[in-house]
């Protein structure tokens, strides 16, 4: 079918397109307002996605310090998986990131007068940081001249740097339902379980699954 210029049919499918017609002029407008609107709601559900994502499924992190080493190195960024505890516990050997909010430190089972260096995460009261899950609920945990032994049973630690001393947390000790023991990899510079005690599992955000860069080290982090 064809159209006549004015006639009701071609206002109607301008309409439909959300344009005017100037009627001295005949000339078809764009509806700017109208655009700017849908722009708007395209972004404003395009954020609201990106924040589901980021507070229940994923994130990634950057490395801030040397406590990881030789595994992570500084200024690394991490690609953080926030589902995988929703369905399971934590595993010996999990690199975790943990969330504390300053004034909630009895979280924890922690040294008194306590005080974080570093932060991964941007964020108004929070301290975080990068560890590895070391001790299991109902583990005894024990150091013996620099080594770590578990249940009685000294362990074998390949991705350790420097020796593993014993500091203010007292040792041996069980590992409470619900907590974890956790330690840097690069064990005599990082603040871990050694100083702050058992970490509940509440406090764990998610669990580190590769490195994004630097690009020649693209990959898993459990190689």
């Amino acid at each position: 079918m064809k159209f006549k210029k004015g006639s009701f049919n071609e206002r109607d499918r301008h309409k439909e397109l959300g344009q005017t017609i100037d009627k001295s002029t005949k000339a078809v407008k764009p509806n700017y307002l109208k655009e700017a609107f849908k722009w708007l709601a395209l972004i404003i559900a395009a954020m609201f996605v990106a924040l589901i994502l980021r507070t229940y499924v994923f994130e990634w992190v950057v490395v801030d310090g040397k406590s990881m080493e030789n595994t992570l190195e500084d200024e690394e960024v991490l690609f953080v998986s926030k589902m995988q505890y929703r369905f399971g516990e934590p595993k010996r050997g999990d690199i975790i990131i943990i969330q504390i909010s300053e004034g909630n430190w009895d979280y924890l089972y922690f040294a008194k007068n306590f005080r974080a260096l570093t932060s991964i995460f941007p964020g108004q009261g929070e301290v975080n940081y990068i560890k590895r899950v070391i001790g299991l609920p109902g583990e005894k945990i024990e150091l013996k001249d620099g080594y770590l032994y578990i249940d009685g049973e000294k362990q074998n630690e390949p991705y350790i740097k420097g020796i593993t001393y014993e500091q203010s947390f007292e040792l041996p000790r069980v590992v409470p339902e619900d907590c974890v023991f956790v330690m840097g990899d690069n064990r005599e510079c990082s603040k871990d379980s050694r100083q702050i005690g058992f970490v509940r599992l509440s406090q764990i955000k998610g669990k580190a699954v590769f490195r994004i860069k630097p690009f020649n080290r693209f990959g898993s982090i459990y190689d």
